[in-house]
């Protein structure tokens, strides 16, 4: 079903926070943040930054986050920091307000997912 990374992305994005975050009320299994944090950043697309910034706020807020997020390994960690770096990056590069609120917003998650 979603055999690429591409497939996985793109449902990631277009299935939306809300979606994500009902998905994974009760946890995420052990293994699958990592894989969502690699493919995340390997197929990160400008265009998608807000939904990624709402996306990993409602990972942020399952049951178990923090659990998951000590299992990560190296490569998923780096992923994730290299994720949330180009997040910020992209929302610092424009002066309007809501792009600095989403800028703020990605700094907060960088202290959420140990960055």
């Amino acid at each position: 079903m979603l055999k690429t990374p591409a497939d996985q992305y793109n449902f990631l994005v277009h299935v939306g926070s809300r979606h994500v975050g009902q998905i994974f009320s009760s946890e995420i299994s052990f293994g699958l943040l990592g894989d969502m944090m690699n493919v995340l950043n390997s197929e990160y697309n400008k265009a998608d930054s807000s939904e990624l910034v709402a996306v990993l706020e409602a990972l942020s807020s399952t049951n178990r986050f923090s659990l998951s997020l000590q299992f990560l390994d190296k490569t998923e960690r780096t992923a994730c920091s290299q994720l949330l770096q180009r997040l910020h990056q992209t929302f610092v590069e424009c002066t309007d307000e809501t792009s600095q609120q989403l800028a703020d917003t990605v700094i907060s998650l960088m202290s959420v997912y140990n960055v």
